[in-house]
């Protein structure tokens, strides 16, 4: 699916999250519908034989003035096919039953929950306005009438701890959205957590921890047939804007890095390691991190390789095939 993004910066957000600062993140302004127009068609007309989707990431749709929703569905939909929907970002305590009709009745096919936790803890700690309950609620109605579920979440807020972590993985799997996105929240300038970071009231995880959580969540999402569609903030952020966190431009590599690693170590076997080409890149990136962190767990000086351009990606074989490279 091909997938034209449209960012809304804080439009229709009741107030400043304490981790947000959608300016900085999305480097975006708030479009006007003329030029949404305009973008859209010339990405229709580009991709007239592909499935497509319009999505409005960012603020929180829902809350915008009926009159400028419609505005803005209007500047999609007057160039829709059968092969165009429209997706749209949103709060748990932003959706009802007659917001979902006027969303169906405009195309929208996906909505995406910036839920960030299904623990009540995590959500009063951070001051988001709503229970695990509104939230829970509002997945269940989106997915029974028959919408595409994502939902958004952000290991390491305040308030968060292990209890929190498993709760929110639980009650993601019974919900089973369409998808997931983990955040692993930075602290940005301007934020209240910048203020809360520097009174030594928030201590963001550290990327160690941050990778191990987010690896966690991915394998039990994947599990569970929940796809998780994208881990980390994207890599363009200004290091400028960044006060403390867990970034990393990289921040999904080193996720998979990790998972495989686990992997190979729970099904370890003192044979040639026989790798995809694909994850090459896993093993020597990041000045070889995961190669030598394997090395270290299972006390060796050397792994026996054995590269394979049949393989998928992030599968491996231990084999007594003869290796071509000794790591």
């Amino acid at each position: 699916m091909k997938i034209f993004p449209i960012f809304i910066p804080h439009l229709g957000c009741p107030f400043n999250c304490v981790y947000c600062d959608q300016d900085t993140i999305t480097k975006s302004k708030s479009p006007i519908a003329q030029s949404i127009s305009d973008n859209v068609k010339k990405f229709c007309d580009n991709n007239i034989l592909e499935e497509k989707e319009i999505a409005f990431f960012g603020g929180t749709f829902t809350k915008l003035s009926k009159k400028l929703q419609q505005q803005y569905f209007d500047a999609v939909n007057k160039y829709n096919d059968t092969l165009t929907s429209i997706r749209i970002s949103t709060r748990p305590d932003s959706i009802d039953k007659d917001i979902i009709d006027f969303c169906k009745n405009n195309n929208v096919r996906t909505i995406e929950l910036g839920v960030q936790s299904f623990s009540d803890e995590v959500l009063s700690a951070t001051k988001r306005g709503y229970t695990t309950q509104v939230a829970i609620e509002s997945c269940n109605l989106i997915k029974k009438n028959n919408i595409i579920l994502g939902v958004q979440l952000m290991p390491g807020l305040p308030g968060f701890n292990t209890a929190t972590l498993d709760e929110t993985i639980e009650t993601t799997i019974k919900l089973k959205p369409n998808f997931v996105r983990i955040y692993p929240p930075i602290v940005l300038k301007n934020t209240m957590l910048e203020n809360w970071f520097k009174d030594g009231e928030y201590s963001p995880l550290t990327l160690e921890e941050s990778i191990e959580i987010t690896s966690r969540m991915v394998g039990k999402f994947k599990k569970n047939n929940i796809s998780v569609i994208k881990v980390g903030l994207h890599s363009d952020i200004e290091k400028d804007s960044i006060i403390a966190g867990p970034y990393h431009q990289s921040f999904g590599e080193l996720v998979r890095a990790e998972m495989l690693k686990t992997k190979i170590l729970n099904n370890f076997e003192a044979k040639t390691l026989k790798i995809s080409n694909k994850d090459i890149s896993l093993f020597k990136g990041f000045d070889s991190r995961m190669l030598k962190e394997l090395k270290a767990k299972l006390r060796l000086q050397k792994i026996p390789i054995k590269i394979s351009t049949n393989l998928k990606k992030d599968n491996f074989i231990f084999s007594d095939v003869e290796p071509d490279e000794n790591w």
